[in-house]
């Protein structure tokens, strides 16, 4: 059995790191304001904390790239205002599979409304695939959802969010769609005109970064961002070398070594993708955020497991969630940057992969396991 998926370069969790379990269940805090939508002119542009906002740089320059395994683009195909605006996701199939998404840092003023913009379409209604922005803090942690939805909105939609319990605070700004790859379908978001404004706020510079986002892959924050374990676990259930992946992967890279490796990692859940039936199975898939920060794309042949004499997991996929710690043994793949993983978590391996891989699922304080193969 041999899948080959494309993975992060470093998600929600949709989980962001700026999704069974994802991080979209994660609750926004109480006092986070209430989103509506509206049609109203947009707010004066000198008083926006937002740079590059309406992307007419015809670049994502201010803006990262904060997806698990899509990059959005600045695209003249629609928009708002001006000449351009962000794209994020495909507008045709097949349809992403993870999160892309877009993020920026900015402090936020006293009195603080984010507006903002965008034109939405999907082909695919299954509860997983959606189109969304949250805010997060700056380590990648969602402070609220400001919304999130799978729609088709066939124009331009304004959509305006109370900002001002984060005054004085720095935090990340996050817009993003997730899939499920199916070939068929597909989910898409334009973003244009963002404005985070306020008393007290300053405008940001007008004149163009000299460069954008570097092309080049690197860790990203999660894409479904939710709360991480405040420490790893002191006394460790099972084996992990995240400094020999670390290494593995940097070789990989540098293509001083081309062959499939035996690796033992470990870390926090981030996301948690539906599971997908393909011509070797049926497989489920999750995110691993690894110390580095990178996120590495965990794949288990659900079938292969189910059939284990002992040690099974749940019979229904997700048996992990996001904020678990796990502990995976299996075969890490590299074909790309951007199509990398970890499989063949399980005892039902080939005979040209002679090692015996497995999943401990654990609390998030890495506790409490409970081994799968």
């Amino acid at each position: 059995m041999q899948i080959r998926l494309a993975v992060t370069g470093p998600l929600f969790a949709f989980l962001v790191s700026c999704g069974g379990g994802n991080a979209s269940s994660v609750a926004p805090p109480s006092t986070a304001g209430a989103l509506a939508v509206r049609h109203a002119v947009t707010p004066d542009a000198a008083s926006n904390v937002v740079a590059n906002p309406g992307f007419e740089s015809g670049s994502l320059a201010s803006w990262t790239s904060c997806g698990a395994v899509n990059d959005p683009v600045a695209s003249s195909a629609q928009a708002h205002s001006g000449s351009y605006a962000a794209r994020i996701g495909t507008t045709k199939g097949p349809e992403i599979n993870g999160t892309a998404a877009l993020c920026q840092t900015v402090t936020v003023p006293s009195a603080a409304t984010l507006t903002f913009w965008v034109y939405e379409g999907t082909t695919d209604t299954i509860k997983y695939v959606d189109q969304e922005a949250d805010v997060l803090s700056t380590s990648g942690s969602r402070l609220a959802q400001i919304y999130s939805e799978a729609k088709t909105t066939g124009g331009w939609v304004e959509k305006t969010y109370d900002m001002s319990s984060y005054a004085g605070q720095t935090v990340q700004l996050y817009f993003g769609v997730k899939g499920n790859g199916y070939a068929s379908d597909y989910v898409y978001e334009y973003l244009d005109d963002v404005s985070l404004t306020g008393s007290g706020a300053t405008a940001v510079p007008t004149s163009t970064p000299t460069s954008g986002p570097t092309a080049t892959p690197s860790p990203k924050p999660s894409a479904s961002p939710s709360p991480k374990p405040s420490a790893s676990p002191s006394a460790a259930p099972f084996a992990c070398n995240d400094t020999q992946f670390d290494t593995y992967q940097s070789e990989f890279g540098a293509g001083t070594i081309t062959a499939d490796q035996f690796v033992d990692v470990c870390g926090a859940v981030t996301q948690v993708l539906a599971e997908k039936t393909t011509s070797s199975g049926t497989h489920g898939y999750f995110y691993v955020e690894l110390p580095s920060g990178y996120q590495i794309e965990i794949v288990s042949n659900l079938d292969a497991m189910a059939e284990a004499s002992t040690d099974r997991p749940p019979s229904t996929w997700p048996w992990v969630a996001v904020n678990d710690y796990v502990y995976v043994q299996g075969r890490y793949y590299y074909d790309s940057s951007s199509s990398q993983g970890i499989d063949w978590t399980e005892d039902d391996t080939s005979n040209s992969w002679p090692h015996v891989g497995y999943v401990a699922v654990c609390t998030s304080a890495g506790t409490s396991c409970s081994k799968y193969w």
